[in-house]
């Protein structure tokens, strides 16, 4: 794991988004090459992803107001699993270190969900941004608690690109990603999960 750790610590989250980005562009005609992707900006690397979901409506970045309820981890999502004789794992982790969790609890890697390193960062990024706590993790699932909530919708917008970005399933029950900066601004709880 200590391999797995100095990777961590040697990326940022601007050469995780353009992995991810160049990832998922590759198996497209709209493929980019490495050196397409490195120097490029957020929004840049927001754009070249986008280009996958053209012409969608999901795409609209304008304010919506979100009627979404927050995603009830505790007694839907843990009690389906206790129910279902599925093993539960506790993990306490230090709070600076939550971020190591897909260390530790290794899943991804496959079905566009990134990578346990790639993971890591963006937790990292989470953790020093929005002060995450990590709730839960399943086969294909991490649930996140925000302990900060983006304050102006352009800060949820980003944060919900990047969302997007990380896990495209984010957008399950939002028409748009304005809708799901809303969401963003009004809940602590983040479900990712990967189909």
């Amino acid at each position: 794991m200590n391999k797995e750790l100095e990777q961590v610590q040697r990326l940022s989250m601007k050469d995780v988004l353009g992995k991810i980005v160049a990832s998922r562009l590759s198996y497209t005609d709209i493929a980019l090459e490495p050196e397409e992707i490195e120097g490029k900006s957020f929004e840049e690397l927001y754009r070249s992803y986008s280009l996958l979901w053209e012409g969608s409506e999901m795409l609209n970045e304008e304010f919506g107001e979100s009627d979404t309820e927050p995603f009830d981890w505790n007694t839907t999502w843990v009690q389906g699993k206790v129910e279902e004789d599925e093993q539960v794992i506790l993990l306490t982790l230090p709070a600076e270190a939550g971020y190591e969790a897909p260390l530790w609890v290794p899943m991804g890697g496959y079905n566009k969900c990134p990578l346990p390193e790639h993971q890591s960062v963006f937790f990292k990024h989470f953790q020093q941004k929005y002060q995450i706590n990590i709730v839960a993790v399943s086969e294909d699932t991490w649930i996140l608690q925000a302990g900060k909530r983006p304050q102006t919708f352009e800060e949820a917008l980003r944060l919900a690109k990047e969302h997007f970005i990380f896990c495209q399933y984010v957008m399950n029950g939002f028409p748009t990603l304005g809708h799901y900066a809303d969401y963003l601004m009004k809940h602590d709880i983040w479900y990712f999960w990967w189909d």
